[in-house]
């Protein structure tokens, strides 16, 4: 069951889960609509991806400025301008953007922000986006000023989430020996040759 829009701010306000900043009028009736943040990693054409052992240097990592141009067939990772955190016993279900899969824009891995993940220091999202269009798409991200620290501008609307209660966990998803995404302050690659070591 989906928190309906009046019980997600009451849990924000308790602190169970954390969208932030949060603003009321991107809060639909059960979903909270989210933005691109500034940075992206394009991945090297012609690297090798061994899943055993991944090399340092698969992306380059680009500040995006006034915009992005994402090409037809383009893959990048980006991330979320909004920070999420949750409580042992809730979740933050993630869902595409209707309005970018309508212009071919979509996320390969749509899941869940685990129980208990960026507690200690709330996590910004990766995402993983192709273009399957026949045309570039142009993405803009969420713009601050530079003196004040407020936002100026938001970006593309690049994500919705959902809010929902959980049975709780054991082990918080940051504590848990598994987790390599339970800290992630920004953009970041693939770690599955870390999962488990």
């Amino acid at each position: 069951m989906y928190y309906n829009a009046s019980m997600i701010k009451e849990h924000i306000a308790a602190g169970h889960v954390k969208i932030d900043p949060y603003i009321a009028k991107f809060q639909g009736p059960n979903l909270y609509y989210c933005h691109l943040g500034s940075n992206v990693l394009i991945p090297k054409a012609g690297s090798l991806a061994d899943t055993k052992k991944l090399a340092k240097d698969l992306y380059e990592k680009k500040e995006i400025g006034d915009f992005y141009d994402l090409k037809p067939g383009e893959f990048i990772l980006a991330e979320t301008f909004e920070t999420f955190s949750t409580d042992k016993s809730h979740i933050i279900r993630l869902f595409n953007s209707s309005s970018l899969a309508r212009l071919g824009v979509v996320q390969c891995a749509v899941g869940m922000i685990n129980p208990g993940c960026g507690i200690k220091v709330p996590v910004r999202l990766t995402l993983e986006l192709t273009n399957t269009s026949p045309f570039t798409v142009r993405l803009y991200p969420t713009k601050l000023n530079e003196k004040s620290g407020e936002v100026d501008d938001f970006g593309t609307e690049i994500l919705k989430v959902a809010v929902a209660p959980h049975h709780e966990v054991d082990v918080a998803y940051e504590d848990w020996n598994g987790s390599v995404y339970g800290a992630d302050s920004g953009v970041a690659g693939s770690k599955i040759d870390r999962r488990f070591q």
